[in-house]
């Protein structure tokens, strides 16, 4: 301790201030690797929450006592902590993502609830489900869903259809008619005697996706082409690949849909042709007597007079009328014609070379055999139902697929990159460490410690190197102070004429 007292003493000021500015200078790199190495990693645990729900999950975080980083909107944790964390806020029931659901149901009291108020509870608890369901779809932030359902009622003879409506905001890209149906599906399997047709799909940036009403055969036809394309595209794929080879045929199918509904009463008369409709005959038969007298007297009248005497005349009448009735032969027709029945095909199929071994032994590509193209062309035209009166089209060629480059060979990480991967920052910061304490060492403390001997006068030299005892003598002296206090006593002139010397070349270098 003395050593280092009498080093600062012997220390001139500017030297002495360059120290404590180097000792100072280590104490806080010292200080601030410290606190960066022992600083945890952090990883990420929630993001993109609302303003509400971020707030109750820092509050829980803080009442585990848990260290966290909040930038922006997300949220980061330790990450030795960060599934323990996760695990204790689903425990909670955080972070509440939308609409409450059916917990609204657990906190009301049976004795104290009304049968309003339940039904407004249960709604709102179902409309909180369906958000959940609909929030589990890749790509969609936000789900709102709202349902309108009159209240039943005894007496009530006109009851109108439940409603629905449900207002989506997407995270990336736009909303899809495809997700938008399956949305209003969704909804309309989950609540009783609420139809398709009845609920809306709104996306919050593009607007209405699904309006209210009947869904439109011809968005059916549409949204099915794009299922028919890739079903037939598989189909002749694997018709090709049984003879080129997996991965040595590509094929694009286009279907021009028709999207229009029509409806055809048809009726048709053939004059012709006549059919008996009905056959009507009456037969009229007539038949009279009667008798030719003489004068009328007053004997014709008497009861047993002298009626006289007379010829007999009958008469005898028959008539037949006949009456056919003939109808024209008549034939009704009444076709409707839904849409979605194909129009046009239009199919283009590319065939990659075959491989052919050359002379040297090596593979080449070489152009497929005419016949071979045309060979398969006709099964193509087959396997799709080709049909050129309607104007379908069919391209099949043979060109060289362009060769896909190499990925590089696997490589498993092996336990020494793995390491190194999770403790590289460490392992830099103790570098850092190291460096910067070995420079400041080296080049700073060092040369302050180092004090030079200061130079003996050639005047008093000679007289000590003839009287004085060597530096081998005072080292094998038990204690070297008192050696030199003797060897002073013993020569107080050229003591005298040495301090006096030092104090000259010390003001020099002052």
């Amino acid at each position: 301790m003395q050593g280092l007292i009498s080093t600062w003493n012997a220390l001139p000021l500017i030297k002495r201030f360059v120290l404590l500015a180097a000792i100072a200078a280590t104490t806080i790199a010292f200080s601030m690797l410290a606190r960066t190495a022992s600083a945890p990693e952090m990883a990420f645990l929630y993001s993109g929450l609302e303003p509400e729900t971020a707030g109750d999950v820092i509050s829980a975080l803080e009442q585990m006592n848990v260290t966290m980083d909040v930038r922006g909107d997300t949220i980061y944790v330790p990450t030795k902590k960060r599934d323990f964390v996760r695990m204790a806020l689903a425990r909670d029931g955080l972070p509440r993502q939308g609409q409450a659901g059916y917990e609204l149901l657990e906190e009301l009291n049976g004795f104290s609830t009304s049968s309003d108020v339940f039904d407004v509870a249960y709604w709102r608890a179902i409309e909180g489900e369906l958000a959940r369901t609909i929030l589990a779809t890749p790509g969609i932030q936000a789900a709102r869903v709202h349902i309108a359902k009159q209240q039943n009622a005894t007496f009530r003879r006109n009851r109108s259809e439940p409603k629905a409506v449900v207002t989506v905001t997407m995270a990336r890209g736009v909303l899809k008619p495809q997700q938008a149906n399956s949305v209003r599906y969704l909804v309309a399997s989950a609540v009783a005697d609420l139809s398709a047709e009845q609920v809306a799909v709104i996306d919050a940036e593009r607007g209405v996706i699904l309006s209210p009403g009947k869904i439109h055969d011809a968005y059916k036809a549409t949204t099915g082409a794009e299922t028919r394309e890739k079903a037939i595209e598989e189909d002749v794929l694997n018709i090709l690949e049984a003879r080129v080879g997996p991965g040595n045929a590509r094929v694009q199918i286009s279907l021009e849909i028709d999207t229009e509904r029509e409806a055809v009463s048809e009726r048709v008369f053939d004059p012709n042709g006549r059919v008996i409709s009905g056959k009507e005959t009456t037969e009229m038969s007539e038949k009279s007597t009667g008798a030719n007298s003489g004068a009328v007297t007053v004997a014709s009248n008497l009861p047993e007079g002298d009626t006289g005497s007379g010829s007999q005349n009958a008469t005898e009448r028959t008539q037949t009328d006949e009456v056919v009735k003939y109808s024209i032969s008549e034939v009704r027709r009444e076709r409707e014609k839904s849409p979605g029945a194909i129009k046009k095909i239009s199919a283009a199929v590319l065939i990659n070379y075959t491989e052919s071994e050359t002379v040297d032994g090596e593979l080449e590509l070489v152009a497929r055999d005419p016949s071979e193209i045309e060979d398969l062309s006709e099964l193509v035209a087959n396997a799709i139902g080709l049909n050129e009166t309607r104007g379908d089209t069919l391209t099949v060629k043979s060109l060289p697929f362009k060769a896909i480059p190499s990925d590089g060979v696997f490589v498993e990480e092996s336990m020494i990159s793995s390491f190194l991967s999770k403790n590289l920052m460490t392992i830099i910061q103790i570098g850092i460490l190291s460096v910067v304490s070995i420079i400041l060492g080296l080049f700073v403390v060092k040369p302050l410690l180092s004090i030079r001997p200061l130079p003996v006068p050639e005047a008093i030299q000679a007289p000590i190197a003839a009287g004085a005892p060597s530096q081998e003598r005072l080292v094998e002296e038990s204690d070297p102070l008192s050696a030199l206090r003797n060897l002073a006593n013993e020569r107080t002139d050229d003591t005298a004429l040495l301090i006096k010397s030092w104090l000259d070349e010390e003001e020099r270098v002052a």
